[in-house]
């Protein structure tokens, strides 16, 4: 699913290639937020400290998280990229910047509802959230991320 994404936004890419060495950072830095937040919610479930009314508070934790975490290392990787931008004399340095910060945060927003609602869901069905979860985090974390990268510079850069 990734790969589709990439490869539906190959045109933005090749217009503006230096998003493309920013795709693997935020790919990563939203999977560590969705990986603890997996994490936490696995822990919930095998101590019973989840319940059913619960849920919604946890979610909206984890989303929250995700959108203090994904600002804090947007702000970090926004500045890495107009750092980069302006040493490549690139005329859009500070609005690749902004898209970064924005698409950084998303994805963690995104990785953090994710990491928590994945193993719930599991479990609901009847599967073990503690062998099955990651590899659906992965999948969002990565469609996320650069979904978000690429449609942002779409819309706002081509």
């Amino acid at each position: 699913m990734a790969g589709g994404v990439v490869s539906f936004f190959q045109g933005t890419i090749d217009q503006l290639v230096i998003l493309a060495a920013f795709l693997p950072v935020l790919a990563g830095q939203s999977g560590n937020t969705g990986c603890q937040a997996l994490a936490v919610t696995i822990r919930g479930i095998t101590l019973r400290e989840i319940r059913k009314g619960s849920v919604k508070k946890l979610l909206l934790k984890e989303s929250l998280l995700g959108l203090f975490n994904g600002a804090l290392v947007g702000l970090v990787a926004g500045v890495g990229m107009y750092f980069l931008a302006r040493s490549q004399d690139n005329p859009l340095a500070l609005p690749l910047a902004l898209i970064v910060l924005a698409a950084m945060t998303g994805s963690c927003v995104v990785s953090g509802l994710f990491g928590a609602v994945v193993p719930i869901a599991l479990r609901r069905l009847g599967a073990d959230p503690a062998t099955a979860s990651s590899i659906f985090l992965t999948t969002a974390t990565d469609v996320a991320s650069m979904g978000l990268l690429l449609s942002l510079a779409s819309w706002f850069l081509l």
